[in-house]
């Protein structure tokens, strides 16, 4: 090969790879339309721009050779100048945590990320162009072919690395290789780690899992290290619309929209079933809805009088929702007395799951449902004024009792059940001017320990998320001012009295609430601040 020949052979392959980035960005443009169901037209328009310019540009190449040299190079400047015009302003700045201008703005675009890409790459091809300064000379077609392809390849390589990893569209991280977990701390005494949701995504609910907190988001979930605060394991939809993410034995469900019914042209959703330890998917199209909570606390009284077919003379004086079910208490007065009632209803398939009895004296007050914390089995259904005037704690499940009451608590002076599960249950006293004692008591009633805790009003935090009971200790988080921004939290060992001010292990100014939630390695803070709501966790 002469001299002369190689500027124009390298001319030549500069024209026809620019040309090849301009035929896979404007197959691109188009894959992007069919994926985004028709609605690039009501986007940011500067796609149009960049497609005008390729089409420009190709013409050039592949038209009928008419006119000079420089014609076809102030052409060819034109299209460029387009193509560069339309990459510099389609890039979406608040579609990367990077690059938004507020946290607030920022917007999850993948459609728009892929328009910018393929603006980008008429940019880099219309440039391949005009370092050529020619138009190709006739030559072979099967390398003017190859050198078409590559340039499609080129841009189909960017775009499926894009797709993978700079915006996913649905980010999907699988654990594996776990360590065996951490025990729940006995007694903590520091803050260790931090962790915040990704920018675009709330925190929903916060659940001990295998290895540490379960974190339920408004488009996913995430699975955390409670010793370290590391993701295990995480999914999300940030691009779909997502209606309902809950956890439930052991699986967590992700209900989110996959089009519209086309026959009556309302929207279908699936719900993906993740394994709640690994994050691996289980079922991807399930059927599987949340518990129906909100139509059944707001028609609750309703419900149960219709279901049971309630004499009048009866009287239905609370309701709450647990999962897909409805507890219910009522009373029917009688002449030996007043026959009380605890009901566990199936609304949807209006059944009746179980119910107990017992006989209250005329003058009795009206059974209350109350809540506390449970653990991995869900929360116990507490009934006060129950059977002989006392608290009873139920299985949800089947209505047995889960813990006796402590024969030595009087119902007069107890707030509350701080937690309770199959192996006992705490309870909480008020037993002096701002002074609480929390009673430890096994499933049969039996108190193994105390914790007192003075100079602190705690009555409308005992049945909260703010308190979480250790095997040596309780942690409690209180705002601590009249605004509701200072929050501080106490460990209260067992066996020990703790002045409130003496047992702070942690301080921090939040105008968010703040729940604790015992987990496997830590006892975890959920707050929120000026930024993001967010995770604290708290270590021995």
């Amino acid at each position: 090969m002469t001299d002369e020949k190689k500027p124009g052979r390298v001319g030549d392959a500069l024209a026809w790879t620019g040309a090849g980035l301009l035929v896979g960005a404007l197959l691109w443009i188009g894959a992007v339309a069919v994926a985004d169901d028709g609605g690039l037209p009501g986007r940011d328009g500067w796609w149009i721009v960049s497609a005008l310019a390729a089409i420009l540009a190709l013409t050039l190449v592949l038209g009928r050779r008419s006119g000079g040299a420089e014609r076809y190079l102030l052409r060819l400047c034109a299209a460029a100048g387009l193509g560069l015009l339309a990459a510099w302003l389609a890039f979406p700045g608040d579609a990367f945590e990077a690059t938004t201008r507020d946290p607030r703005a920022f917007e999850p675009a993948p459609v728009a990320v892929h328009l910018w890409l393929a603006a980008c790459a008429v940019a880099l091809g219309c440039g391949f162009m005009l370092m050529a300064r020619r138009r190709p000379g006739p030559g072979p077609l099967r390398r003017a072919v190859l050198l078409l392809g590559a340039g499609v390849l080129a841009v189909a390589l960017a775009a499926g690395l894009t797709a993978r990893f700079l915006v996913p569209w649905v980010p999907h991280h699988v654990a594996d290789g776990r360590a065996e977990p951490s025990p729940v701390p006995a007694a903590v005494s520091e803050a260790g780690w931090e962790w915040r949701p990704p920018m675009g995504t709330g925190i929903k609910e916060v659940h001990a899992g295998s290895h540490g907190p379960l974190v339920l988001l408004g488009d996913g979930a995430v699975a955390l290290d409670g010793e370290t605060g590391a993701e295990l394991w995480s999914y999300r939809r940030p691009h779909d619309q997502v209606r309902h993410v809950w956890a439930q034995d052991g699986r967590v469900h992700v209900r989110h929209r996959v089009g519209e019914d086309t026959g009556d042209g309302e929207d279908r959703f699936e719900t993906v079933v993740l394994d709640a330890g690994t994050g691996e998917i289980l079922e991807e199209e399930s059927d599987a809805e949340a518990p129906p909570t909100g139509w059944m606390n707001e028609h609750g009284h309703t419900l149960v009088e219709d279901l049971l077919d309630l004499p009048d003379h009866c009287t239905v004086s609370d309701t709450r929702s647990y999962g897909h079910s409805l507890m219910g208490v009522f009373d029917c007065p009688e002449d030996s007395g007043t026959q009380a009632t605890a009901v566990a209803l199936d609304p949807l398939e209006e059944t009746e799951l179980w119910r107990t009895e017992w006989t209250a004296p005329p003058s009795a007050v009206e059974p209350r449902l109350a809540e506390a914390p449970g653990g991995m089995a869900g929360s116990p259904v507490i009934v006060r004024q129950g059977a002989e005037g006392r608290t009873a704690v139920l299985d949800p499940g089947t209505g047995e009792e889960l813990v006796a009451p402590p024969e030595e608590l009087m119902d007069d002076d107890l707030i509350g059940v701080v937690y309770a599960d199959a192996d006992g249950a705490v309870f909480a006293s008020d037993t002096g001017d701002l002074e609480t004692t929390f009673h430890r008591a096994d499933a049969s009633g039996e108190i193994t320990g105390t914790a007192v805790v003075e100079e602190a009003f705690l009555v409308h935090t005992v049945g909260s998320s703010r308190i979480a009971v250790l095997d040596d200790s309780l942690v409690i988080a209180r705002k601590t001012d009249a605004e509701g921004v200072a929050t501080a939290v106490v460990v209260a060992p067992f066996g020990e009295t703790t002045r409130w001010e003496d047992g702070i292990v942690f301080r921090a100014e939040y105008p968010g609430a703040a729940d604790v939630v015992a987990v496997p390695g830590a006892a975890v803070l959920v707050s929120e601040d000026d930024r993001s709501p967010f995770l604290e966790g708290l270590l021995p």
